[in-house]
């Protein structure tokens, strides 16, 4: 059971850390509540890629050294809701804003739920990370890494969307 929720971690608190999920996705969405039509596409194939490359690619970064262990469901919830929907949502939101402010906004707001998940599961947690002896460093620099979403996500969408891949088009945000 450790493995699936992390040590001395309870179903309580993942309900405390799906409640924040719940509370950023209601702060995500706010600009743009419902996806268009012309972009429901787009945010299926995000989320499932994402999901898919999250998942397998945390445990597989684990066991080659670059990331610590996240419990199975932690890990679940976090590629699923976080990675899968609330990202996505909000590079929904964000498509039209300059890469520098999407960079900022999925890493300060993956910092809030990685600093959640930490503080709530113990997660996202290494003593030291690349020569930075801290135990935030490691926190940070994965928070970092998803100020990348959206510059992958436009790769994904245009290498897909000229070949009308899996229903996709290119996607220009400027109509």
């Amino acid at each position: 059971m450790e493995s699936i929720l992390g040590a001395g971690n309870s179903i309580t608190d993942y309900l405390i850390v799906l409640l924040i999920y719940l509370l950023m996705f209601l702060f995500i969405r706010y600009p743009k509540p419902v996806i268009e039509l012309n972009f429901r596409s787009h945010f299926l194939f995000l989320s499932i890629a994402w999901i898919f490359l999250m998942f397998t690619g945390n445990y597989l970064f684990y066991r080659l050294g670059l990331m610590s262990f996240l419990p199975w469901l932690n890990n679940f919830i976090h590629s699923f809701i976080w990675i899968g929907i609330c990202l996505t949502w909000l590079y929904y939101c964000t498509i039209s804003c300059s890469i520098w402010q999407q960079f900022i906004f999925f890493s300060f707001t993956s910092f809030i739920i990685k600093m959640a998940e930490h503080m709530i599961l113990g997660s996202w947690s290494m003593p030291s990370y690349f020569g930075i002896d801290h135990p935030l460093a490691y926190l940070i620099a994965m928070s970092l890494v998803d100020g990348f979403y959206p510059i992958i996500s436009k790769w994904m969408l245009n290498a897909f969307g000229k070949k009308r891949t899996f229903g996709l088009y290119p996607y220009n945000a400027n109509g």
